[in-house]
């Protein structure tokens, strides 16, 4: 199995993982899912990010 593969495998465990996690945010201001918003902070703490503005923030836009 290549490496991106590998990696597409484990970012689905992870998000199969919160599937169930309730999402308490109101539902008219959601715009990005909860399980996507997880996934990019576990990706970005990988990545070495020490604050959520600097690093993810950028990402969501």
């Amino acid at each position: 199995m290549a490496a991106a593969d590998e990696a597409i495998l484990e970012g689905v465990v992870f998000l199969d993982r919160f599937a169930d996690l309730p999402d308490p945010r109101q539902c008219r201001k959601v715009i990005y899912p909860l399980d996507e918003i997880l996934l990019l902070s576990l990706l970005a703490v990988v990545a070495g990010a020490e604050t959520f503005t600097a690093n993810l923030g950028c990402a969501l836009h």
